[in-house]
């Protein structure tokens, strides 16, 4: 079966669809229109690209088929002021209301994980959300265990998280490992992931964002991702698949508090090379 096939009435000959493709594995004939280099079919990374910038619709793709392509009838989607503001207007909640967010919301919530950026289109990630106060202890109290065993074989590592004082506030009662946050969405992937981590990084970023406008807050659990990169207990916890790292954090649930005010931050440090005459 052909990779791509072109509508030959709707086809213009301009060449977008071989120009965007990342691979290069598209030219374009004066008579066919566009089509696959001899040979190159099997590098095509399925991203899309080129059915979604063909502005006649000509274009369509086995793996990427146009009827599956959303038609977007406009962009930019937001205006620069109200992007940046949507941007500044973010906050990394640590203050959260007890109750559980619904599963369909959540379900929503990673879905705007699908369409982050990922190296070569590779994507491949998991999700476990860890859904019940019982199964956030556990991994709270499974982090603490990770950090006293730190603390007392006086690594380097222990001294530079202040660990003995994070140790020191879950003893008293208090919760700076998970903030008591309902609920802590962990990115998984296999071993053989190589862009799993910026991947993850990535799509748990869009998370964040799309987070804001479900009403629901999220930080990242520095201390949960840190002990999950330093040994494989909380993968084994988590039951995840043997072949598989944790790769990011990010808790989760209803902010307890809404922020009124944009801080500010330091001035931009840009550098332009070479200089301007």
């Amino acid at each position: 079966m052909a990779l791509i096939r072109v509508d030959q009435e709707k086809c213009h000959r301009d060449g977008t669809c071989a120009r965007v493709c990342p691979v290069g594995i598209l030219a374009l004939d004066a008579q066919k229109g566009p089509t696959v280099r001899r040979g190159m079919a099997s590098l095509c990374i399925a991203c899309g690209h080129c059915v979604a910038a063909c502005p006649h619709g000509a274009l369509d793709h086995v793996r990427a088929p146009q009827a599956a392509q959303r038609p977007l009838e406009r962009f930019p989607v937001v205006d620069p002021e109200t992007a940046l503001l949507f941007l500044r207007a973010r906050r990394s909640i640590r203050c959260y209301r007890p109750e559980p967010v619904p599963q369909p919301v959540l379900e929503k919530l990673l879905q705007a994980a699908r369409y982050a950026p990922s190296g070569h289109n590779s994507q491949g990630l998991s999700f476990t959300v860890v859904a019940s106060p019982e199964a956030m202890d556990a991994v709270r109290r499974l982090v603490v265990q990770w950090m006293r065993r730190l603390v007392d074989s006086g690594s380097p590592l222990a001294a530079q998280w202040h660990m003995q004082g994070i140790v020191h506030a879950h003893d008293k009662g208090q919760d700076p490992i998970l903030r008591n946050a309902p609920h802590l969405i962990v990115a998984s992937a296999p071993q053989s992931h190589q862009a799993a981590r910026v991947t993850s990084f990535l799509a748990l970023e869009y998370v964040e964002l799309y987070a804001t406008s479900l009403g629901l807050g999220t930080c990242w659990a520095g201390y949960v991702q840190t002990c999950a990169m330093d040994q494989p207990d909380l993968g084994r916890l988590l039951e995840l698949p043997e072949d598989h790292r944790i790769t990011g954090c990010l808790m989760a649930g209803f902010p307890d508090v809404t922020y009124h005010r944009l801080p500010e931050r330091n001035p931009l440090q840009v550098r332009w090379w070479p200089k301007a005459d």
